[in-house]
């Protein structure tokens, strides 16, 4: 009799162990999709936080008023914010945070539409980038490295940048480090000076 009552409560321990199991594992399992569903939302929110206003305002911040305030404002996809009449073009940045908005001339628009495509650049003259805001963090040497554990980072403060024809930059070091002109994307069709204005 006591062996059949042993059996018994060790039958009902295992099934009672089986729930609470079942219920840790499906618990799990909704903790996991809420955290998933959470960072999905923050990152939307954050993508969708600025109002084309904003985006005005931030991408004309790159440069100083005198350029900004002619300029026409592109949101980060190209599409048209604000139609300017000089030859310079602002961007807030690149989503989610905006952290590098910029205000390019001629030379460095088509520097950059070379850059995106990942097609060949060259100039014969100088070109002009300000980027007041300062940057997202990049490699110094490789423009589309995405790998933080390799390369020569750099989360630049407000600068201006110069493209020249090819050969200008060949005496400048790209060391980034003392503050003094240095060198981005040295060998690359894209390699240009950085000014930096503070740090």
């Amino acid at each position: 009799m006591a062996l059949k009552s042993t059996n018994i409560l060790a039958t009902y321990m295992q099934v009672i162990f089986d729930g609470v199991m079942d219920m840790r594992n499906e618990l799990l399992r909704l903790f996991g999709m809420l955290i998933i569903g959470v960072v999905v939302l923050s990152a939307t929110q954050e993508a969708l936080a600025l109002s084309n206003n904003e985006k005005i305002a931030l991408a004309k911040s790159a440069a100083p008023d005198f350029i900004s305030k002619n300029a026409t404002v592109l949101d980060e996809d190209g599409k048209l914010l604000s139609q300017g009449n000089n030859d310079w073009v602002c961007s807030p940045g690149l989503p989610p945070k905006y952290e590098n908005p910029m205000c390019n001339d001629p030379v460095w628009q088509a520097l950059m539409k070379a850059l995106n495509a990942k097609k060949p650049f060259s100039t014969d003259t100088l070109g002009f980038s300000y980027m007041l805001q300062g940057d997202a963090p990049i490699d110094n040497d490789d423009p589309y490295n995405t790998d933080q554990t390799t390369g020569a980072w750099i989360k630049e403060g407000p600068h201006i940048m110069i493209v020249g024809p090819k050969g200008s930059v060949d005496k400048i070091p790209s060391s980034f480090k003392s503050g003094a002109p240095y060198v981005m994307f040295r060998g690359t069709d894209y390699e240009h000076i950085m000014l930096q204005i503070s740090r």
